[in-house]
């Protein structure tokens, strides 16, 4: 457990710190699903950041999208209308004591969090080979606007 107490910067780099442990199988299991190929049909993908709730670890998911999404859970290909949980290992930063999250005038934990953890993706995604992926990914964190949104490829590739 991460207690309470840390300044801005301090937890900024606490929280890299956690993430950067978690880097090279993150960027194998990036690479593997790069590897993957992308059905026809897939004109975009989008990479969404699903920040945790009071301390909760985030989530990670990835969708393909196209002018016909279809929906079928038995096909394991990437196919317009796939979306799938990119398992990261961010179950570790539910270690951090939830009061970093509760109040953002008194601590702006999760606006900290969602910022670091964006860039930390994009930067696994970029060093994964990603920057070549067939189809343009944008990567975005959800609920917050703009905020942590990156283009992760132009496609084309």
């Amino acid at each position: 457990m991460v207690p309470y107490g840390l300044n801005q910067a301090q937890f900024q780099a606490m929280y890299r710190r956690k993430l950067d442990g978690l880097s090279k199988h993150v960027i194998a299991q990036i690479s593997a699903l790069l590897a993957v190929p992308v059905a026809p049909d897939v004109d975009e993908a989008n990479v969404e950041i699903f920040p945790g709730e009071d301390g909760a670890s985030p989530d990670v998911w990835i969708y393909w999208r196209g002018k016909n999404n279809k929906v079928d859970h038995q096909d394991p290909s990437l196919f317009a209308g796939r979306s799938m949980h990119l398992e990261l290992g961010l179950e570790i930063l539910a270690e951090l004591d939830e009061q970093y999250f509760l109040d953002p005038d008194q601590f702006p934990g999760l606006e900290l969090a969602v910022s670091v953890l964006s860039r930390w993706v994009a930067e696994c995604w970029w060093k994964a080979g990603g920057w070549r992926y067939p189809v343009p990914v944008m990567l975005a964190v959800h609920d917050f606007g703009t905020c942590g949104s990156v283009l992760l490829s132009e496609g084309g590739a």
